[in-house]
């Protein structure tokens, strides 16, 4: 018998909130469309269906359960999507961002880079250093527009989920710190998810960049 994975699991206890959940009053609050019994969402470059089954790739089996075997980021996603669809949050997004870390009122630690924010992002730094345009076109392709650039950066602002836009910002190296990336996130991300919640949404935006970037 194969194991359950921690993160079907997760997805496992968010499935029967759902038979309580008004999903067509769920999406109209939270931006989805709503037709056909379902909840619709493009959620990093793949659409979705929520319905009181579950959450499901629109391109695959309408009641496929979450499977042991799947990859953490495709049950991380479905779980995200569960999470969104039963929050009780409202109102409009105020574009104004912060480090997850900021929203929760850690403070970063003595030394630590004033741009960093605790998400995995070593890896895509390593990957699109000296190679940033990859990485524009992999944001490009997820939805995201390139801001009007700061001295020693580029950002670019995304909508994963309707509610919770996200800006992605790339430091160069300097004197002091090495090149870095950012993901900040809008004020108001906390009353549509936990903080967990959005650390994991930051890390699954993270993989589909890398992913969309430098795939074969």
């Amino acid at each position: 018998m194969k194991k359950t994975s921690g993160y079907a699991q997760i997805y496992a206890t968010l499935l029967p909130h759902l038979a309580n959940c008004d999903i067509a009053e769920s999406a109209a609050r939270l931006g989805l469309e709503f037709y056909d019994g379902a909840a619709r969402v493009n959620f990093l470059g793949r659409e979705y269906r929520i319905t009181h089954d579950g959450a499901f790739p629109a391109d695959g089996p309408a009641d496929r359960p979450a499977d042991p075997a799947d990859e953490p980021d495709s049950i991380n996603n479905r779980s995200i999507l569960l999470y969104y669809i039963l929050s009780q949050g409202a109102g409009q997004p105020d574009y104004i961002f912060f480090q997850l870390a900021r929203l929760t009122g850690m403070i970063a630690g003595y030394g630590q880079k004033p741009h960093s924010n605790g998400l995995t992002t070593e890896r895509l730094v390593r990957e699109v250093s000296g190679k940033v345009d990859l990485l524009s076109g992999a944001l490009t392709q997820l939805g995201g527009v390139e801001q009007t650039p700061l001295p020693g950066s580029r950002s670019w602002l995304l909508h994963p989920l309707p509610k919770i836009p996200v800006k992605i910002v790339y430091y160069e190296a300097d004197d002091e710190f090495p090149a870095d990336i950012d993901i900040l996130f809008d004020s108001t991300a906390p009353r549509f998810m936990a903080f967990e919640c959005l650390a994991v949404m930051g890390g699954c935006l993270v993989s589909a960049a890398s992913e969309i970037a430098f795939r074969a």
